[in-house]
């Protein structure tokens, strides 16, 4: 009953988002402006981007990227559909299923991100597996703790007001560690450098998801 309640959820958000195609479109005309702004700011290419700038200018746009896909997370299931939503699944079927789809939307996009700074720029990551590993850890951590601060800012009516003031700090210690293993996959020193880093992460993330395990349900009965 879980996993079946949890695969509705999901296939319900993505055939709502491929219906309409509003946040896909929103997310890519935003990331290709941006990628091209910085392109364009960069004398149209000629100057030579370091490393590290690319690195800061690609979770940059995936920062900002992020607070658009978790914007309109709960936007029906806490306005028109609650009562709905409210006697049909449990709360803890309703927040995975938002953790999942918002994770889906910013690894797409993280990966659309790469390959438009990849395309102006080049890539200078040098080891791929290493940088793949760390969006996908990124991408699972940032949308969890967005996915609670959604619901929250949803449940307050204050949606795109609350969510960055809410969501920017809980994702700074998340950031400081993406931002060191991305460096250390663009000078591509070796898991062995990275491997504690990592362990954080993937600890920060199972925090996250606990968390908005934990307590969304309050959050959805009161």
């Amino acid at each position: 009953m879980f996993f079946n309640q949890l695969s509705v959820l999901i296939r319900k958000d993505l055939k709502l988002e491929f219906r309409q195609r509003v946040l896909t479109a929103s997310l890519l005309l935003f990331v290709v402006s941006a990628c091209f702004t910085v392109y364009q700011i960069s004398f149209a290419g000629k100057a030579r981007i370091n490393p590290l700038v690319w690195n800061a200018i690609f979770w940059l746009v995936l920062l900002f990227s992020s607070f658009q896909v978790a914007s309109r997370g709960f936007q029906r299931e806490m306005d028109r559909e609650y009562w709905y939503w409210f006697f049909q699944v449990r709360p803890e079927v309703l927040v995975l299923g938002k953790l999942i789809y918002h994770f889906m939307m910013l690894f797409f996009t993280a990966l659309v991100v790469w390959g438009f700074l990849g395309l102006f720029f080049g890539s200078p990551v040098q080891d791929n597996a290493m940088f793949l590993t760390v969006i996908f850890l990124a991408s699972l951590g940032i949308s969890s703790a967005l996915t609670l601060v959604s619901a929250v800012a949803a449940r307050a009516r204050r949606n795109s007001s609350l969510l960055p003031v809410l969501g920017f700090p809980l994702l700074i210690p998340t950031l400081m560690l993406v931002v060191r293993l991305s460096v250390t996959s663009l000078d591509a020193l070796g898991w062995d450098m990275a491997w504690k880093n990592i362990a954080t992460l993937c600890s920060l993330d199972l925090i996250m998801v606990s968390l908005s395990f934990i307590l969304f349900p309050y959050l959805w009965r009161t």
